[in-house]
């Protein structure tokens, strides 16, 4: 699937956060706030599939210090300076083991054809008693509603994939 997978068209991606900008539709914001509550502050936190940075911007006005990766050259290129971006395909990470507190990744595993090692890839650059917060569409939204989605995810079929990592409490 990977050949014909639109989410890993690093071009697809920096048209759409042309268009769309900060004035993003993308905006989820009762979940945003309840990320933002849970993270708390002072943390190293990294935002995968971050786009122009919306709820990176929620993370450091909490104090935290933000690490956003995307796909899209575009869509890091809006971030404010004070967010170091980095521009890299899911699900490779491309920084170093246990450099971070916190990881968050909001309608992003739906895109990606190897949501596992995306885990994996979390897990490992996450600190000792480190966190994780991924946020999919619940049993909606599957490939033949939304092109860009790959899968549905269910509360059973999230916890089956996080489950081997630790603790996971589902919303």
């Amino acid at each position: 699937m990977t050949e014909t997978n639109i989410n890993l068209q690093p071009n697809y991606w920096n048209e759409v956060w042309q268009k769309e900008g900060s004035d993003t539709w993308r905006r989820y914001p009762g979940c945003f706030g309840r990320i933002c509550w849970a993270v708390g502050h002072f943390n190293e936190v990294l935002e995968l599939g971050c786009g122009t940075g919306v709820l990176a911007r929620q993370l450091l006005d909490f104090g935290n210090t933000v690490t956003g990766l995307d796909i899209s050259e575009a869509a890091i290129a809006q971030l404010p300076p004070e967010i170091k971006g980095v521009v890299s395909t899911l699900p490779d990470i491309p920084l170093p083991d246990n450099s971070f507190d916190v990881v968050v990744a909001t309608e992003v595993l739906e895109h990606l054809d190897d949501d596992r090692t995306c885990v994996k890839e979390t897990v490992r650059v996450l600190r000792p008693g480190g966190r994780a917060f991924f946020g999919v569409p619940n049993d909606c939204l599957g490939p033949e509603e939304e092109p860009e989605h790959i899968r549905k995810y269910t509360a059973e079929t999230l916890s089956d994939l996080l489950s081997p990592y630790g603790f996971v409490f589902i919303e």
